[in-house]
């Protein structure tokens, strides 16, 4: 297979934004799609693609990417981040709009956007370091999906916790991990 051509990609955006009358997110996520989008691509669909209005980063670094598009296209593409959320505080101190991430306790993130929104950066900073462990155990690779899917269903937010074949459970250590680290998040009641 190879490689992506950029003009393809831009094509294939523009394509997109001809065929719909919606919002586009671009989402920039080289490990699972081969595609890598330098600051400079992502500005020209930005400037190119009026449809292309957001953008989900997950190519780490990720902090100084954002400021990298920050610099070409100002504030008319929010970005936001992915990854389990675990750069969300570097992120938004670089200019980024929020996070788009599967995280089992999506008001943690919420109250860490809130928290930078009103100029309370301590706190954000605070919330964000206290449940930051959780964050990279809910995020590993392989076992992620499974340990996410337990914590939401640990929480009474979906009927079921098993992942499908071939994906992995969590084992009764991982599960017991998990709530070591829920409980030291201070999200045990949640």
């Amino acid at each position: 297979m190879g490689k992506p051509n950029p003009d393809a990609v831009f094509a294939h955006y523009s394509k997109l934004a001809d065929a719909i009358e919606i919002p586009i997110v671009v989402q920039d996520y080289p490990s699972t799609s081969g595609v890598h989008m330098s600051p400079e691509f992502l500005a020209r669909i930005s400037d190119g693609i009026p449809a292309a209005q957001y953008l989900k980063l997950e190519d780490p670094p990720t902090p100084p990417k954002i400021s990298a598009i920050r610099k070409l296209v100002g504030e008319n593409m929010p970005i936001f981040g992915g990854l389990g959320g675990v750069f969300l505080l570097e992120e938004l101190r670089r200019g980024s709009a929020g996070a788009m991430t599967g995280f089992a306790y999506p008001e943690v993130l919420v109250d860490i956007c809130k928290q930078m929104a009103k100029g309370d950066k301590d706190a954000a900073e605070t919330i964000f370091n206290r449940c930051l462990p959780l964050m990279l155990f809910e995020f590993q690779e392989g076992i992620g999906v499974g340990i996410r899917k337990y914590a939401l269903h640990s929480r009474g937010l979906i009927e079921n916790s098993t992942v499908r074949h071939p994906g992995p459970n969590p084992n009764d250590e991982t599960k017991a991990e998990f709530h070591r680290l829920q409980k030291a998040a201070g999200l045990a009641s949640m």
